[in-house]
């Protein structure tokens, strides 16, 4: 079962901490302490989980090792999560971001992530994301390792992944819809609609994101075939996060299919343009963005082909 396991470290002497990292992840699906009975009806429909403990051994002065943090693990039939997250006197320090020391699993790279962004990898934990959690070591290291006498507080200016997910105006953040939403299986690229005022403009979506650019020339072209438009009333309001926490890989790994859900929401309808959400489920995992809706379908072509990356569809964002 893929995981994550989330410590506390400071034996409970610094609260204000621990609630504000706890309220920046949300109320996550599959989120329990340990020892918890009753999770496995629930673990059912929820391909992942976050365990929730606390461990002040491996905080304070002295931090755990990746090597102590392996050594946790080696016993037989042990649960092993792909990554391991734990407070240190840096979270406490550090009110802005409340950075979080992380092991990854697979082989033991240090890095410091945020709240949001462990949630936001969490939600999207099942699809594997072994390349995304290289990326957070390459981007923010812990390197209390390389030999260097370095103050806890130098690290203080380096910032964790997710340091933008932080200090966003909106930042993403989820919450337990109001019913249970359909699973969302990823054969072909999803287009999901989350607002049901105005049916003529969700067809003037459907219609853009088929036709490309050629809908502004009257030429015929179809993207259908590489995306599902998902019109389930079940969908009525739910917000990026809820949407991706549904998503499942399809049966064929071989799928040309986009690491992203796109959704139209109120925005999508009501503005000119028709600009849908990108949300990304791997790389840039919780940073969303939009795109007209006219370049969608080829914007979803061209991420699965490996053409081009977020960052050149990014740019495109109003």
């Amino acid at each position: 079962m893929p995981g994550i396991l989330l410590l506390r470290t400071d034996g409970g002497s610094d609260s204000d901490a621990w609630h504000d990292v706890l309220e920046r992840m949300g109320e996550l699906p599959g989120m329990r302490p340990a020892g918890a009975e009753g999770a496995a009806e629930a673990e059912a429909s929820i391909p992942r989980r976050l365990i929730v403990a606390e461990e002040p051994g491996w905080g304070g002065s002295a931090r755990a090792t990746p090597e102590e943090i392996a050594a946790a693990f080696d016993r037989p039939g042990a649960w092993i999560p792909d990554l391991v997250v734990l407070t240190d006197p840096r979270t406490a320090r550090d009110t802005e971001a409340r950075p979080l020391l992380a092991f990854s699993g697979s082989d033991g790279q240090a890095f410091w992530i945020t709240p949001r962004q462990t949630a936001m990898a969490y939600l999207a934990l099942h699809r594997g994301l072994s390349f995304t959690f290289d990326g957070f070591a390459e981007e923010a290291p812990a390197e209390w390792e390389d030999g260097e006498e370095r103050e806890p507080e130098d690290e203080d200016g380096d910032e964790p992944a997710g340091f933008a997910l932080e200090t966003r105006t909106d930042p993403p953040r989820y919450t337990p819809p109001a019913r249970e939403l359909p699973v969302l299986v990823q054969e072909t690229d999803l287009l999901v609609r989350t607002d049901f005022g105005d049916d003529a403009a969700w067809a003037s979506v459907v219609d853009r994101v088929r036709r490309g650019r050629g809908a502004a020339l009257d030429v015929i072209e179809d993207f259908g075939e590489y995306v599902t438009f998902v019109d389930d009333p079940a969908f009525a309001g739910a917000t990026p996060e809820q949407v991706m926490a549904q998503v499942r890989p399809g049966a064929d790994p071989e799928s040309m299919i986009s690491d992203t859900v796109l959704i139209a929401d109120t925005a999508t309808l009501r503005e000119p343009g028709h600009p849908v959400r990108v949300v990304p489920l791997e790389d840039e995992v919780g940073h969303s963005f939009r795109v007209d809706a006219e370049v969608a379908g080829i914007m979803v072509v061209n991420l699965a082909l490996g053409n081009m990356d977020l960052g050149d569809w990014r740019e495109d964002d109003a």
